[in-house]
This record gives structure tokens, C-alpha cells and sequence, in this order.
């Protein structure tokens, strides 16, 4: 089957989040592939999203992991209305991972209010996979793991989804007796 057949002839997504759901919406790992390499062709910022999420590539970021506590996003915007997207704050986002940088002079807390005002620019999902993005835990959003050979990209240290905790059987504990021990 060809490109066009799959659906990746047209790959063009206001947001990140969405042309990821977009290669995610397939079942098998070639055609995700195939997804993902037709959406970076016209989008120079996935390759760079994936690596950095993923782990591939491990720039020091220096901002706190996670979303700012004090951000205010507007969870009840529907897709494509942010005021800006990843693609157009792409500079921006940049100069956070660059050590040459300009912003690298600035104090912590204006660097950590810069960061705040690039997300709450972004659709509130953009600014979710922006964050995972930041701290290697883009595997936790989509799992995009078995993707990365068939990118070129073997070396990575991104986090993956834990699996969840084992269900306790019932009348059992967890929790340890506590002995006292003799003041003598």
C-alpha cells in the first residue's frame, strides 16, 4: 500500500497533540511509522519533540519537572483554538535547551515565568505533551517506543508507562507490626 492509502499524504496538524493522535490512530507500527515520518516532513518539529522526549537527546532544561503549580490553563478549550501552537513558540521553546542561549543568563524565576507564558499560550493538550516533552516521559503519553527503531533513533532514556499496582487480595496488609522496644 502507498502513503496516500494509509492517509499520509495530507499531514498538517495545528497541534502537536493532535498529529499525534493522528499516527496513533492506525494499529500497526509501519504504518505509525510511516505516519510519523510523513507528519515531520512537514513539521520541523517532531523529530526534535520525539528525540527530546524520548530521551534521545538530554539537554539541561533547568526548570522544575512537571507543570508549574500556579499555570492557568483553560481545559475546556476545544483543539486548534490556543492562542499559539509548539510549531510557532518552536525558537522560543529552543532556547530553554540551548547552554549559549541568552535566556541561560537570566535569573531562574524569570526563566521558570517565561516557560509559564509559553504554555499557557498553547491549547492546554499541547501544553501537556510540551511538559512531558521537557521531562523525557513522552513515552507516558502515547506509546511511541516501538517507533523509535524504525526512526533511526536505539539510545534513548525516556520514561514509560508504569504498569499498574497489583490489586491486594482481600484481608491482607501491607502494613508492618510495630514493636516496642524496652526503655531498660
Amino acid at each position: 500500500m502507498g502513503d496516500f492509502e494509509h492517509g499520509v499524504g495530507h499531514a498538517k496538524f495545528r497541534q502537536a497533540n493532535e498529529g499525534f493522535d493522528w499516527v496513533f490512530k492506525v494499529k500497526t507500527v509501519d504504518e505509525q511509522t510511516a505516519r510519523l515520518k510523513a507528519w515531520s516532513k512537514n513539521n520541523q518539529t517532531v523529530v526534535p519533540l520525539v528525540r527530546l522526549g524520548v530521551g534521545a537527546d538530554n539537554p539541561e532544561w533547568n526548570l522544575p519537572t512537571g507543570m508549574p503549580s500556579t499555570i492557568k490553563l483553560q481545559d475546556d478549550m476545544p483543539d486548534g483554538m490556543g492562542d499559539t501552537n509548539v510549531q510557532m513558540e518552536w525558537r522560543r521553546i529552543q532556547t530553554f535547551t540551548d547552554s549559549t542561549s541568552n535566556l541561560a543568563n537570566v535569573p531562574q524565576w524569570k526563566r521558570e515565568m517565561n516557560w509559564m507564558q509559553i504554555l499557557e499560550g498553547l491549547h492546554y493538550k499541547e501544553a501537556q505533551l510540551l511538559t512531558a516533552v521537557k521531562d523525557g516521559e513522552l513515552m507516558t503519553l502515547y506509546p511511541i517506543e516501538k517507533l523509535l527503531p524504525g526512526l533511526g533513533i536505539t539510545e534513548y532514556t525516556g520514561k514509560t508507562k508504569k504498569p499498574s499496582p497489583a490489586k491486594k487480595k482481600a484481608g491482607t496488609t501491607t502494613k508492618k507490626k510495630r514493636v516496642k522496644k524496652d526503655a531498660s
